[in-house]
């Protein structure tokens, strides 16, 4: 992106000004900040628009922003200062925190996971005797309703695949959790109360309440298969956890079809994404968060 090339012109020019200050007669200095300021205003000249602008200066300024200029400001006073061990350690803490933050490391590597299973269509994948919905979609609020969570597509692909006939059994899968009143219930039970409330009868419901690990789930349904001789059963999971799931149920001789739900899309190269930002680390976490989990065989 020529506006994303320009800025860090802008950036490298504003430091090489510090660093050589005392060097360097005053107007060459004038000169250099005059140069960086110019690439700045044509960085937002190019720039895709004022709405574009306008969410990168306001991401700027959300503390995560704030946060990283800050360190990026002080690692060029440092340099500036010739402490070069100090520098380099805040360039390589800088350089963590936009990698951690940023969108487009975090949707590659999330397009790594669910590579495979991005294409799949979970309706155009036949019948099953049951498919089991890992837990994360549903919680539990402190009055003991269910709610829906940023991975509720798991709980509403159940509901389309019973609603297509692709299965008369649903499993659901959670842990218990405390409720307000000292009393406790499952967010297994809290996706089963809301599959009730979507039209599937509690008779196709089967509950596996307790596991709080995708190993421990994999574990559970392991057991349920054997005990009810089902002999296809699909597993619905967001795209990015299917990876790990799958490796689970391979572990264990448990064969199951993956129906993947909330698959996630790349953003556009747009400026704003150059900053560390919410969507960033939601991405880069939960994709290294897998990959730990994959690597420990969990």
């Amino acid at each position: 992106m020529i506006s994303l090339a320009l800025i860090v012109a802008a950036v490298l020019l504003g430091n090489a000004a510090l660093t050589r200050r005392a060097a360097q007669p005053r107007s060459r200095a004038a000169l250099a900040w005059a140069g960086a300021a110019a690439l700045l205003v044509l960085a937002a000249a190019l720039s895709p628009g004022r709405y574009e602008l306008r969410k990168f200066v306001a991401l700027c300024l959300m503390p995560a922003g704030l946060a990283w200029l800050g360190l990026l400001a002080f690692t060029c006073d440092l340099g500036r200062r010739r402490l070069r061990g100090p520098a380099t350690v805040a360039a390589a803490l800088w350089l963590l925190t936009t990698m951690a933050g940023n969108a487009w490391v975090g949707s590659a590597l999330i397009a790594w996971l669910q590579r495979p299973y991005a294409r799949i269509e979970p309706l155009a994948q036949g019948a099953f005797d049951a498919v089991a919905v890992l837990g994360g979609g549903v919680e539990v609020r402190s009055d003991g309703r269910p709610d829906l969570t940023a991975a509720g597509e798991r709980a509403v692909l159940g509901v389309l695949l019973w609603r297509a006939g692709r299965t008369a059994r649903l499993v659901a899968s959670g842990p218990y959790e405390p409720i307000a009143g000292g009393g406790a219930t499952s967010n297994a039970a809290a996706t089963a109360a809301l599959w009730e409330q979507l039209g599937v009868p509690r008779a196709s419901i089967v509950l596996l309440e307790g596991p709080r690990t995708t190993t421990d789930e994999i574990e559970g349904l392991a057991r349920l298969v054997a005990e009810r001789g089902w002999r296809r059963v699909g597993l619905v999971t967001s795209a990015w956890h299917m990876r790990r799931a799958m490796g689970l149920c391979a572990r264990r001789g448990l064969q199951v079809t993956p129906l993947p739900a909330e698959t996630l899309s790349a953003p556009e190269p747009q400026l704003r994404w150059i900053v560390p930002q919410e969507v960033g680390f939601w991405r880069v976490q939960h994709a290294c968060w897998e990959l730990l989990g994959s690597l420990a065989g969990r």
